[in-house]
């Protein structure tokens, strides 16, 4: 599978959005940032070498969920209503069971080494997943410089003392990409859930 996807035809690719007006640069790219990395993560536990990383996998990504989750609670001193488990407790449960099954100790996973492997079991070309992830993950820290090399400057409006603030918008020529591993992804990861269910 090559890396331009299904989901868009050329004809959608010279589309702008009108109705509502210029688009921000930002919120696309935190939105689909979140998408590729659930597919992804989705990808690189279904595609797993062999049943010890099967297994794993998702052992390593929830221990990391609980752990945020205990963070949460402690900062916040929530603790679950009726009788429910905290989030150390959910942890303490998913290590154990990661005991029983002989698996290594625990630890979080890399974002970026699941990328790596869920781009190549989907047939891209992980170094440009890669580099379409660090372009949304900039917007989604408030970095700088994506608005400047993954925006696209539609009007600059001069201000006092010759300072002029410029607007940036959407540049679809590299925000698409991003879209296009998402859907590729997804489509991939259904492809191996619909195996697995039906050699069941």
């Amino acid at each position: 599978m090559s890396d331009e996807g299904p989901c868009h035809s050329d004809a959608d690719h010279q589309r702008r959005p009108t109705a509502a007006g210029e688009v921000d640069p930002t919120s696309p790219w935190t939105l689909l940032r979140g998408a590729l990395k659930n597919f992804a993560t989705g990808l690189w536990s279904s595609t797993a070498p062999d049943a010890a990383s099967a297994n794993a996998a998702p052992c390593r990504c929830g221990d990391e969920d609980m752990r945020n989750r205990q963070q949460h609670e402690t900062d916040t001193g929530h603790l679950p209503a009726g009788g429910g488990m905290t989030g150390a407790q959910r942890r303490a449960e998913i290590r154990a069971l990661a005991d029983r099954l002989g698996l290594a100790p625990l630890t979080a996973p890399r974002t970026h080494q699941i990328l790596l492997t869920a781009a190549l079991a989907a047939g891209l070309t992980a170094v440009k997943v890669c580099a379409a992830w660090r372009a949304a993950s900039g917007f989604a820290h408030g970095r700088y410089w994506p608005n400047l090399r993954a925006s696209q400057p539609r009007a600059a409006v001069p201000g006092d003392a010759g300072v002029h603030t410029v607007a940036f918008v959407l540049d679809e020529d590299q925000h698409r990409p991003l879209a296009e591993y998402c859907c590729v992804m997804l489509g991939r990861l259904q492809e191996h859930y619909e195996a697995r269910a039906q050699a069941r």
